[in-house]
């Protein structure tokens, strides 16, 4: 990139630049947040970084770039009020227009998310030699949800592909899916979200819950692919065995409503089974996590699950469907012994039943979880761990 390069005040070993349709912008901070710390986790190890973002905003009358420096990675976000493929494609020419008129040319291009960034990852692979690798976290491709379909999408995702010098998936199960939709690479590894550092910082021998078994749930309450109404169905069961419990359901989202009035039907507020505390920040999300002995998470698919991730990272035992990372953290069927070094119990998709049989197991076993240890498994969400390993993978693209 050019001398007046004003990403970072070291001499960086290369430079990257992210290309995403996700990112954190002026109407939405939380948007893409997992991309942000994936860009802060790789400028943390030396390096300069870039991200390229495009949000599609109807109230403006032109297109509006937004250039700012964020914890060492300089953002730069093209609000656009042109609609389709083909206006943000022009979007994102004139954005990599203002961005190599001042910064220069990068030594790899990171793409987030096929396959509209990846056309131009490709284009600047193309024209300018520049190697990308592709991130995917996208849930489309997953059975569950099913959106991964129709011709022109399925070609072009696998052009791109086809010149990408690595795909990294963020979990197993994502790369899995992505195989099954007929997706083909040489080179696949994972490479999983990043977690915050605050997240790390507890004393696993403090955190009990005096009166009650505390469980927690963290989400964004939409409901065709968290199941928060079936967790409160299992909470209403359970009830019905024993009284020494309560769920605490952290989070907001468009479900939130249904999801209350199924609580409050059952009356399970009053009756001291169910508090829900609204939307919280990340720290006061880890102070509920240190407040609480078990995290439920029933989704019907997730490509990852960083609140997975977040809870094992405070050490916290989980129950969760086989979703995302969850048995990656060595998490057992909860219809077998509980074995030294797991990290909680699994509970098949939907059923409801075998939810509260688990939540009832845990609230009885929980001591044989070794939280300690679950923190250990834990460690290779840390920005440290995550950077480290992306610069291993751009080194290698680079080279080759």
């Amino acid at each position: 990139m050019s001398n007046n390069s004003q990403f970072s005040t070291f001499n960086s070993q290369f430079k990257v630049l992210f290309l995403t349709p996700w990112y954190p912008h002026r109407y939405d901070a939380m948007s893409g947040l997992f991309v942000r710390k994936h860009a802060q986790a790789v400028a943390r190890q030396g390096v300069e970084v870039g991200v390229l973002s495009i949000y599609n905003a109807q109230c403006i009358m032109h297109n509006e770039i937004e250039d700012k420096v964020v914890e060492g990675v300089r953002e730069v976000v093209i609000y656009t009020n042109k609609g389709g493929a083909w206006g943000e494609v022009q979007a994102m020419k004139q954005l990599w227009q203002y961005w190599h008129e001042r910064y220069g040319k990068p030594d790899v291009v990171h793409v987030n998310v096929l396959t509209k960034q990846g056309l131009l990852a490709r284009w600047l692979q193309v024209n300018y030699n520049i190697p990308f690798v592709v991130m995917e976290h996208w849930s489309g491709y997953l059975p569950e949800n099913g959106n991964y379909r129709g011709f022109v999408r399925k070609m072009l995702s696998q052009m791109i592909l086809s010149h990408a010098k690595v795909v990294m998936p963020v979990s197993s199960k994502l790369m899995n899916a992505m195989k099954q939709c007929g997706l083909r690479h040489a080179n696949w590894q994972i490479v999983p979200n990043v977690v915050d550092d605050f997240f790390y910082n507890n004393d696993t021998t403090s955190r009990v819950c005096k009166d009650k078994f505390r469980f927690i749930h963290v989400s964004c309450f939409d409901n065709r692919a968290k199941n928060t109404l079936a967790i409160v169905e299992a909470v209403e069961q359970l009830s019905k065995q024993r009284n020494d419990f309560e769920l605490v359901m952290v989070g907001t989202g468009q479900d939130i409503f249904f999801t209350r009035c199924l609580a409050d039907n059952y009356k399970l507020e009053s009756r001291g089974f169910i508090q829900f505390t609204g939307e919280q920040t990340p720290q006061q999300v880890k102070e509920w996590m240190d407040a609480s002995d078990c995290f439920v998470l029933f989704s019907n698919y997730e490509t990852a699950a960083v609140v997975l991730e977040e809870a094992a990272a405070c050490g916290l035992p989980i129950i969760s469907t086989p979703v995302g990372i969850a048995e990656e953290l060595q998490i057992t069927d909860y219809r077998l012994q509980i074995t030294e070094g797991d990290s909680g119990l699994l509970v098949p998709i939907g059923e409801v039943n075998s939810l509260t049989k688990a939540m009832s197991a845990m609230i009885d076993n929980a001591n044989k979880f070794d939280k300690e240890k679950i923190k250990e498994r834990a460690a290779k969400y840390s920005f440290d761990r995550v950077g480290h390993q992306l610069i291993e993978i751009y080194k290698r693209a680079i080279s080759d």
